[in-house]
């Protein structure tokens, strides 16, 4: 009765000892130097990660939220590549999880989308200043309203009325920098993809396939891309107190082009934009 006693009394201990000492551990975790901190780098589905996951030199290997998550080097740089799942929901999910358990020091989103400005050719890498989300709003009887979505506000240290997201500025100074740094992007055709640094970006939880919707996320928004995460990952950073940044390679015009849908462009493309967005986000490490 005393051994089973004695070793009841000791499972206990260590649970409260857990229990009072986690949240201690969490917190210091949190409060390391920057450079000590990983960079997220984050991508929807997986073929937008093979490029990075092949030139990563993984140390560790998590299953987190029932995803894989990959720890180690990537471009001499300490990260954490994890796939976040398609659309907002899973995006948002997948985000705050990964800022909990590894306090970064900045999110870096590496995927394709649609092409909304028909000066952003499939191939073409963005990366957007502003990021909004599209589909949340109003719908009356004849139309759908956008509304600004209340969400915390670090700047403000209070709940406030967010119409778009801005990245950070230390991250887009570097980004700008890529302009007249050489890179290798598969030609698309006889064409050269080209890298666009700034503009606006569009995201909701929808695939664009409709020339009318594309047109109208350019009157409203001005957007160069539409996607499925990127307003969401913005969010969840900027709430969070985490700089990010995001790399998008149209895979598509949304609404298609000529005889083409948007889905049979994707199909045919997306491999090569998921693999010119990972070579710029490659070379942004490298230059950071």
């Amino acid at each position: 009765m005393t051994r089973r006693f004695s070793i009841m009394a000791r499972k206990v201990i260590f649970c409260l000892a857990l229990f009072l000492f986690a949240p201690i551990a969490d917190q210091l975790h949190a409060q390391a130097p920057q450079s000590d901190r990983p960079y997220l780098v984050l991508y929807a589905f997986e073929a937008e990660g093979k490029l990075l996951t092949e030139k990563m030199t993984i140390e560790k290997t998590e299953k987190i939220l029932g995803r894989t998550v990959q720890i180690g080097q990537l471009a001499d740089e300490k990260v954490v590549l994890a796939e976040s799942g398609i659309g907002m929901t899973n995006a948002a999910m997948t985000t705050q999880k990964l800022i909990d358990t590894f306090h970064p020091r900045a999110i870096i989103f590496s995927g394709i989308a649609g092409a909304v400005d028909t000066s952003i050719h499939i191939g073409d890498i963005t990366v957007c200043r502003v990021w909004s989300e599209h589909d949340y709003g109003y719908i009356g009887k004849d139309s759908f309203r956008v509304e600004s979505i209340e969400a915390f506000d670090p700047a403000r240290d209070s709940i406030a009325e967010i119409s778009y997201y801005t990245v950070d500025s230390a991250l887009y100074a570097t980004a700008e920098k890529l302009t007249t740094t050489d890179m290798e992007f598969a030609r698309i055709g006889d064409r050269l993809p080209k890298l666009v640094v700034g503009g606006a970006g569009a995201s909701g939880n929808m695939f664009i396939d409709n020339i009318d919707k594309r047109l109208w996320l350019s009157s409203r928004f001005h957007a160069l891309v539409v996607d499925m995460e990127s307003a969401a990952v913005a969010q969840v950073g900027t709430v969070n107190g985490v700089p990010f940044i995001i790399f998008r390679s149209a895979s598509d015009l949304a609404g298609g082009s000529g005889s083409s849908t948007a889905t049979n462009e994707i199909d045919q493309f997306f491999r090569v934009a998921a693999d010119n967005a990972a070579k710029v986000v490659l070379t942004y490490l490298q230059i950071l």
